[in-house]
């Protein structure tokens, strides 16, 4: 079977369609739009299956889509943050918790694989990183509905969490110097990225503040994923750049000085900040529905149905749930079910685990387990959203 444009644009139309309506249910059911995404992309493989029709290898496509879309998340999630004194204790614990929760998990299922598999703590580190990442892609979205504290802290914490479970995979599966080689290799990446950060940050906010042109957002977001994409060709933490970007523009406010007004229009850039918000978000979302789209399709369903996959899938959700638990209630005294519960597996997730180098790859390891780990760990996320719906009232201050 063959597909004209039009039949092509008008499934894709309503694909488009149906992932609003996934959103509108999502809001309602408290079930992260991605699961349902997902699942049509295994609907549309059997449909393919049934009426002839192939779609061309996915694997590079789903990486251009997840790059751009992790880039336009952070993006989004930056857009949406204010920068206040009375919330640094908030950020501080966010940022800790990515840290310290990202390395345990990590080294927990590395063991794991090492002693499963019978390879070296290294190659099990590789392929246990993307699992330990809290994936932004689905957590940001999901909690829109929370009170403002808590939603802060997932932002803050599954953002921190790309970014760190980025550095931390890019370390290790390059050949770096060990002890105090490495650090001064770490201390040097992170003060290239933040120079480059505030350059590139300077130079945006001066183009969308002086630009007349119509299209000076979609100008904006190139010249940003070829500054990330440049910057992450020299293994640096990339997401930094982004973070930094949103952040500062938010907040500009707090940056202004008299010097600096005879440059900048203050007022400009609220209205600049607040269109380029509702553009982040609608492009954020198309790049989103159509990754979790061709994730679903690309899915090898009989991997599903072996029970190595299955073991491994439940021995990981289940470090993931116990280490969580522990840290927030025992050391960081967050006594939330709903945020315990919120650690989804997802596009950095995918994106990661594609990006291990060949050489690296454990070739016993299955693509099925990345399916049950994002599958099950949404469906926590779920129960975590219903169980903060059941209690409306519970204040992060009151947790932490």
């Amino acid at each position: 079977m063959t597909l004209n444009a039009y039949s092509i644009l008008i499934i894709l139309s309503i694909l488009v369609v149906l992932s609003y309506l996934f959103n509108y249910l999502s809001a309602i059911l408290r079930i992260p739009s991605v699961l349902l995404l997902i699942g049509s992309g295994i609907g549309l493989k059997f449909a393919a299956i049934y009426f002839g029709f192939e779609l061309p290898p996915t694997k590079t496509l789903l990486e251009i889509l997840g790059i751009t879309g992790l880039i336009f998340i952070v993006l989004e999630a930056s857009l949406d943050l204010t920068i206040q004194r009375k919330k640094l204790r908030l950020i501080g614990r966010a940022f800790f918790s990515a840290l310290i929760l990202l390395a345990f998990t990590s080294v927990c299922i590395a063991f794991i694989f090492a002693q499963y598999y019978h390879t070296n703590f290294n190659q099990a580190l590789v392929h246990a990183i993307p699992l330990s990442v809290i994936s932004s892609a689905i957590a940001i979205p999901s909690v829109s509905n929370m009170d403002e504290e808590k939603r802060e802290f997932v932002i803050y914490e599954s953002t921190f969490s790309d970014i760190l479970g980025i550095v931390f995979f890019n370390y290790v599966v390059m050949d770096h110097p060990s002890g105090l080689g490495a650090a001064f290799e770490f201390g040097g990446d992170l003060i290239a990225i933040v120079a480059i950060s505030i350059v590139s940050t300077i130079a945006l906010i001066f183009l969308l503040n002086h630009s007349t042109s119509h299209v000076r957002f979609f100008l904006t977001f190139a010249i940003l994923i070829l500054t990330y994409s440049i910057a992450k060709y020299f293994h640096l933490p990339s997401l930094i750049l982004v973070l930094c970007f949103g952040l500062v523009l938010n907040n500009f406010g707090h940056f202004y000085h008299p010097l600096i007004g005879k440059y900048l229009s203050l007022e400009k850039l609220k209205d600049v900040s607040k269109e380029l918000k509702l553009m982040t978000v609608e492009t954020a979302f198309i790049i989103r529905t159509f990754f979790f789209l061709l994730f679903g399709y690309s899915i090898n369903l009989s991997l599903l149905a072996s029970q190595e996959v299955l073991l491994i899938g439940a021995a990981i959700i289940a470090i993931t749930l116990l280490l969580r638990f522990v840290f927030l209630h025992y050391f960081l005294k967050i006594n939330s079910a709903p945020l315990t519960l919120i650690a989804p597996r997802g596009l950095i997730t995918i994106l990661l685990f594609y990006s291990i180098p060949e050489d690296q790859k454990l070739q016993s390891l299955s693509e099925g387990v990345l399916f049950i780990v994002i599958v099950f760990t949404g469906l926590m996320m779920t129960l975590g959203l219903l169980l903060n719906k059941q209690n409306p009232k519970e204040r992060i201050e009151d947790v932490i």
